[in-house]
């Protein structure tokens, strides 16, 4: 079952829990069973987070595809700069610290090699 991560305030919606095992196979099917499971988390994943899949951050991640080895990121819409531009910088630069937060590379100092922005390969 794919390993799915809350990153920020997130788990505050969830009581404290920031990890769950869960047999989605979609974002949609997650967005549903985390809904069903902890149902004021709903609406956040209504208005919109950036989701992260294997190290790839999905802006539109509705109907994305989830392996039962996948590795997801839920991040909280994060304000600032000015605009939609603005936005997506901050999602990306986010998503990509938080999904390879795990990589064995960043753990041990060596930096991540995983392309999962221009702005977090190193």
């Amino acid at each position: 079952m794919p390993r799915v991560v809350l990153v920020g305030n997130l788990a505050q919606l969830t009581g404290g829990v920031a990890e769950f095992q869960l047999s989605a196979t979609s974002v949609k099917q997650l967005f549903d069973q985390l809904t069903a499971l902890h149902p004021a988390i709903g609406p956040h994943l209504e208005e919109g987070v950036a989701v992260a899949i294997d190290g790839q951050i999905y802006q539109e991640a509705l109907f994305q595809p989830i392996a039962a080895d996948s590795e997801v990121f839920l991040l909280p819409q994060i304000a600032g700069g000015s605009g939609a531009h603005a936005t997506r910088h901050a999602y990306a630069s986010s998503a990509a610290t938080a999904a390879c937060s795990a990589c064995p590379a960043i753990q041990s100092g060596q930096g991540c090699r995983r392309s999962t922005s221009s702005a977090h390969t190193r």
